[in-house]
């Protein structure tokens, strides 16, 4: 820690604290996650797995990594600050108001190309979710997926089998307790698309009431009026019961309604170009 002056405290847990800090020569805004590894054994495995999968992932629309290293017993973490908050904290913000259909594309088809980066590279985030979903740019307008605490490599093409995750965001397989993949991811990336129009989650109360909502594949439907057929369809394409139903990440890109809006933005390491076009002045 010697390197970084620490700002603020933005998180703590049982095993660690997360803290907002900056580079002594540059005083570059960066992130520290500090994890007790003595603490907890299995604890040193989920933090071994976590810098593993962050040393896997470089994308302008993935938190980068930039280094780790063990200090008195704990393993520090060092990220990139995403200094506009969270997906979630817009939502929150825009209501009552909307999201304009062209914003509502654009934020997503950066989730979806940084979660195509992800699966590339076989791990399953498991754990997509508007909260673990960051903004950036001087617009808030560059979205970085983070949060890969409970990520998973799979390796040898294998199957996942532990059940976890945020149970409103959860597929089905996981659920009904089998063996799932990057399908699972999937179904999150709809649940996302879903509360970016309609500012509320698919699925809300209790756990009970959620899991037995997910199971049985009810879905709640978007203002097709305002965004369009084609949205509720894409939608329930991701939220599939069955994970053989559903498209990858590259099937998605592919699709004639997100192809357009890919090729507008124009992202370039972590940057916007001018060719994108945010409305955050929402309706």
């Amino acid at each position: 820690m010697d390197l970084y002056n620490v700002v603020g405290l933005l998180g703590q847990g049982t095993f660690g604290t997360i803290h907002l800090c900056e580079r002594k020569h540059n005083q570059q805004k960066i992130v520290i996650k500090r994890i007790n590894v003595e603490l907890n054994g299995a604890n040193t495995e989920g933090a071994k797995n976590e810098v593993a999968v962050l040393k896997s992932l470089n994308h302008p629309n993935v938190i980068q990594f930039y280094d780790s290293f063990m200090k008195s017993g704990s393993l520090y973490i060092v990220m990139e600050y995403a200094n506009k908050g969270t997906l979630f904290d817009l939502i929150s913000r825009i209501k009552p108001k909307r999201f304009t259909p062209q914003t509502v594309m654009n934020l997503f088809c950066q989730i979806l190309m940084g979660l195509n980066h992800i699966h590339a590279r076989k791990v399953i985030h498991r754990d997509l979710k508007t909260e673990n979903i960051f903004l950036t740019g001087l617009r808030a307008d560059v979205i970085k997926i983070g949060d890969f605490g409970i990520s998973k490599i799979l390796l040898n093409n294998k199957n996942a089998h532990t059940v976890i995750g945020t149970c409103n965001y959860v597929a089905p397989e996981l659920c009904d307790g089998k063996p799932y993949d990057i399908k699972s991811d999937i179904w999150s990336l709809g649940c996302v698309l879903y509360e970016l129009c309609a500012l509320e989650r698919m699925y809300e109360g209790t756990i009970y009431n959620v899991v037995l909502a997910i199971a049985a594949g009810q879905k709640k439907v978007v203002d097709v009026s305002y965004y369009g057929i084609q949205m509720q369809q894409m939608i329930e394409l991701m939220v599939q019961v069955d994970p053989n139903d559903r498209p990858d990440t590259t099937a998605l890109m592919s699709l004639s309604d997100v192809f357009p809006s890919l090729h507008v933005l124009g992202t370039n390491l972590g940057c916007i170009s001018k060719g994108a076009k945010f409305d955050f002045n929402a309706v």
